[in-house]
């Protein structure tokens, strides 16, 4: 149906199954009475300590985390004469957590995931683990936007041994990925892919949501962005922002392919915008603004941290139509493409004129220094023209009580030649007819000197260049002029989770890691 090809195309969702745990007991260690926990305790260090392989070396730092783990991390002196006179966990640092507070630790490879495209590990020392926080844990305060299902982050577990005992640390490997042992640097172990598919696991786990689509004005107040891992400032955030009828989910499999990467995990950090798709498209970009503004408040409200005046901005099909309002001006250059009188000469209620100057009095971020637009509909899609489609979009509800009554004061204030794009709701699938002035008013804003485009489009076999189409957007509609680069890349309208298009997201990325001072000045 073209409805169901116009508003997605992509892959099932994430799939993860926890392997029944392993006995505790292995074939390492044989005729240690398991009522004896100190004299097991230390029958594992010495194990550990005379490893002749990371596998041995493993399965005692699993043996010994289990140990502890039943003691709820409290300290174990040991008898005299053992290899260290006590094992204890290390003070918590800023690159370390604190096991006592973790609400569920699960070592990562005792999660079987279906789903992704691979599973992004690393070769090391330590056993990876995956830490999950709930709502309310004191490790998530001070987050803007954790996930209401908590947060789940990868660490590694690494026992080492001293003369005055030997202590158990969990390393955040997002933060720090090698730690130093007797002046050597060593690599940790790493799971990347196991915290990323267990949080998706505790939450929707869908990658179409209909139900934010229909009822967006239910589902406003579940918009926001969204962290998958705590707060670093040595990072650039990316906001990964999603399409029509989708969700951050969409993102996950290019998050889970680019932390594979040691340089991109080093540099970058990941945040996903939610919305409810349904809005028109003004309607969210002022959403994601605010939410900008609200993460920057609470993160740095001084605007000392100069990688937060980084941010990439990526958006896939709709979600790019929202990333382009990031680095472009509005306010007259908008307004006056509808209408001759003032915005201010409109009689509204207070509520009303500043929810409508939210959307249309706004200027580009000069926090967003690149945007990536991936399948993006700049020109629309002749798909959304469609009846069936027309008539879908008549069941989206909008959040418009506040607004309803003073509709037609705005109404009257357009010009009469486009005063029927507003006479129906302006909501998304509206929104994004083929050339529709609605559209094609963002492309006549002007955009900020300084700023990075690029474009990911897809081509399902049309023959490249000016005649590939992914299906839904015509390269017609995706290109642009201006763009520092364009590639086009062999798939449908998910190239968000293509991997020539996420292998090009990936440029980008190091590209920007590379980039000095120097920018790109666009033009309208």
């Amino acid at each position: 149906m073209a409805l169901v090809a116009f508003i997605f195309a992509g892959c099932a969702a994430v799939e993860v199954k926890l392997r029944k745990p392993r006995p505790t007991s292995s074939k390492y260690i044989k005729k240690i009475p398991q009522s004896h926990e100190r004299d097991q305790v230390t029958a594992w260090l010495q194990r550990l300590h005379s490893a002749q392989n990371e596998t041995e070396a493993n399965v005692a730092t699993r043996e010994l985390v289990a140990i502890l783990q039943e003691r709820h991390f409290a300290p174990l002196d040991l008898p005299p004469g053992s290899l260290a006179p006590r094992l204890a966990v290390s003070q918590a640092n800023a690159d370390t957590i604190n096991p006592a507070i973790v609400d569920e630790l699960i070592p990562a490879t005792d999660l079987e995931i279906k789903g992704l495209l691979s599973r992004s590990l690393q070769d090391g020392i330590g056993v990876p683990y995956v830490a999950h926080f709930k709502t309310g844990s004191p490790q998530l305060a001070g987050q803007p936007g954790f996930p209401r299902v908590g947060m789940s982050i990868p660490v590694t577990a690494l026992i080492t041994i001293h003369p005055d005992g030997a202590r158990l640390s969990f390393n955040q490997t997002l933060r720090k990925d090698h730690v130093l042992i007797a002046g050597r640097t060593r690599q940790l172990a790493a799971d990347f892919s196991a915290p990323l598919a267990h949080l998706i696991s505790k939450g929707r786990n869908r990658l179409i949501d209909f139900q934010a689509l229909i009822f967006s004005d239910r589902n406003i107040n579940n918009a926001g962005l969204i962290q998958m891992e705590t707060y670093d400032p040595k990072k650039i955030p990316v906001v990964f922002v999603h399409g029509l009828l989708s969700r951050p989910e969409a993102w996950m499999q290019a998050a889970n392919e680019l932390n594979a990467d040691s340089e991109i995990r080093a540099r970058y950090q990941f945040w996903f915008f939610l919305y409810p798709t349904g809005l028109p498209v003004w309607q969210s970009a002022a959403k994601l603004r605010s939410e900008l503004d609200r993460f920057r408040h609470s993160l740095d409200p001084y605007h000392r941290n100069p990688k937060l005046d980084q941010i990439v901005v990526v958006g896939h099909s709709m979600g790019g139509l929202i990333s382009d309002l990031m680095v472009r001006d509005g306010g007259e250059h908008l307004w006056r493409q509808f209408s001759d009188l003032p915005l201010k000469n409109i009689h509204l209620s207070s509520t009303a004129r500043e929810r409508l100057e939210d959307m249309i009095d706004f200027k580009a971020r000069q926090d967003v220094s690149r945007v990536i637009f991936v399948s993006t509909p700049h020109r629309g899609s002749e798909i959304a023209l469609n009846p069936l489609v027309d008539l879908f979009s008549n069941l989206i509800r909008l959040p418009l009580a506040q607004f309803r009554h003073e509709h037609r004061s705005v109404i009257l204030a357009m010009r009469s030649n486009v005063r029927d794009l507003f006479v129906a709701p302006v909501n998304s699938i509206r929104f994004l007819r083929a050339r529709s002035p609605l559209l094609l008013s963002i492309l006549n804003l002007p955009t900020r000197d300084g700023v990075f485009v690029h474009s990911v489009i897809g081509d399902r076999g049309k023959g490249g260049g000016i005649h590939s189409s992914d299906g839904v957007v015509p390269y017609w509609s995706s290109h642009l002029d201006f763009a520092a680069s364009e590639k086009i890349v062999p798939s449908g309208h998910g190239a968000n989770e293509n991997l020539q298009g996420i292998a090009e997201i990936h440029r980008i990325l190091q590209l920007a890691s590379n980039a000095g001072p120097i920018a790109l000045h666009l033009k309208k």
